[in-house]
């Protein structure tokens, strides 16, 4: 019995060390390599910093930029899904406005989506 309940405290001891060390790895990691990239029509028309407070208008859409992260403050299309789409701020992740035609896509190290 006493066996199992070392091995037991062993086991939850490494899966919480392995949570620590994953939680403080992806929060601690500094976002200075990832870029904001604007597409209108499929053509990119803008390439900023994710570190740079900012915004950015294209066809009737406002882009803000700060605390590094992006997220759509307006934009003229009906159902207004872009905005409600809330913040972004890992490489990979997008915000898609499909009747304006603008699509903001965050683009690091190692990871490459193409549209």
């Amino acid at each position: 019995m006493r066996n199992i309940r070392n091995d037991l405290i062993l086991i939850l001891s490494l899966l919480l060390l392995i949570g620590l060390g994953t939680a403080l790895y992806f929060g601690l990691r500094e976002k200075e390599d990832i870029m904001v990239h604007i597409y209108y029509e499929k053509e990119k028309v803008a390439v900023l910093e994710i570190n740079e407070n900012r915004q950015f208008e294209i066809n009737q859409v406002i882009i803000v930029i700060e605390n590094q992260e992006v997220y759509v403050k307006f934009s003229t299309c009906k159902d207004q899904i872009c905005v409600h789409q809330g913040h972004i701020s890992s490489s990979g992740q997008t915000i898609t406005c499909l009747p304006q035609r603008v699509v903001v896509q965050l683009v690091g190290k190692g990871v490459d989506v193409g549209i």
